[in-house]
């Protein structure tokens, strides 16, 4: 069951009574910049977690998690399915993000060590 909602259009097909050419598409752009802004406030906050959860790993393979990390990648490969996104974008997408907050992880673990982490990461 797709969770799509009824005012998105099947793609190629406007809805009925849409604006049409470059007045939709602007509309389109400005959706998708509302969206933008949802998305980076909720990675805002995986990444406080993230940090938050660094503080209790005590070495790299605790940061790497691999079995975790293909646990998150099966997960978002249902969700996307379910709510009608090309699995392969949702999973590429957090394999990007997986990556990153890993380096940063890292990065934390590597100060945490050297004893230049700020005091609440210690």
């Amino acid at each position: 069951m797709s969770e799509r909602p009824d005012h998105v259009a099947s793609a190629g097909s406007p809805p009925a009574g849409a604006t049409a050419g470059p007045a939709r598409i602007a509309e389109l752009r400005a959706t998708i910049d509302g969206l933008d802004q949802r998305i980076v406030a909720l990675l805002a906050e995986r990444t406080r977690v993230v940090r938050e959860l660094t503080v209790h790993k005590s070495d790299e393979a605790a940061v790497r998690s691999p079995d975790r990390v293909r646990q998150v990648l099966d997960r978002v490969r249902g969700l996307a399915d379910r709510h009608g996104m090309p699995p392969e974008v949702a999973v590429g997408t957090y394999r990007a993000l997986i990556e990153e907050l890993t380096r940063m992880q890292l990065d934390m673990l590597a100060a945490r060590r050297a004893g230049t982490a700020p005091a609440g990461e210690r």
